[in-house]
């Protein structure tokens, strides 16, 4: 017999490897955590799909590209300017070319309220996680309401999309 006592197994062998891959995505932006999450948890590109079969809905939220928008900031130091790429998270199409065909009804309009609107900000009303959600609220928003009055004023459509989130693909200060 020996004296040595059997060696401990070791624990948490699967939260060292969370920790791990926690902290190389956190390293790298963050972008890579939706997808690797816990073991019975969905990733982000799975989530929705999983949704839609569950609810049965016809008509999941897809993402519209918008465009850019680039307005100077008001602000009496210096002159500053906020450039934007805006995409549109609608429900109502299953197709992304639908979406866009629609929204160009409404666009002109949504972007003549957006640069006059964000050319009225300051450097200190944009900066910041808050400054930032503040815009996607007051966005979507309007961009609803716009959205809706244009659909009312059009008659009866055969697409009524509804504006569900605003997404910045880019979100630039200078």
């Amino acid at each position: 017999m020996s004296d040595k006592a059997p060696a401990p197994k070791k624990a948490g062998g699967k939260s060292k490897l969370m920790l791990i891959v926690v902290a190389l995505a956190s390293i790298g932006g963050g972008a890579s955590i939706p997808m690797v999450m816990a073991k019975g948890s969905t990733t982000e590109a799975g989530h929705g799909d999983e949704k839609k079969k569950k609810s049965g809905s016809e008509h999941a939220a897809i993402n519209v590209p918008f465009g850019d928008v680039c307005v100077n900031l008001a602000d009496e130091r210096m002159s500053r300017y906020l450039r934007l790429k805006i995409i549109l998270k609608v429900e109502g199409v299953t197709d992304e070319k639908i979406g866009v065909e629609h929204l160009a009804t409404f666009k002109p309009v949504m972007k003549n309220w957006l640069i006059s609107h964000l050319a009225g900000k300051s450097l200190k009303e944009i900066s910041g996680t808050m400054g930032v959600k503040k815009i996607q609220r007051e966005i979507l928003e309007k961009f609803e309401e716009i959205m809706t009055a244009e659909q009312e004023a059009h008659g009866h459509s055969k697409v009524h999309m509804h504006l569900k989130e605003i997404l910045f693909e880019e979100y630039v200060v200078q």
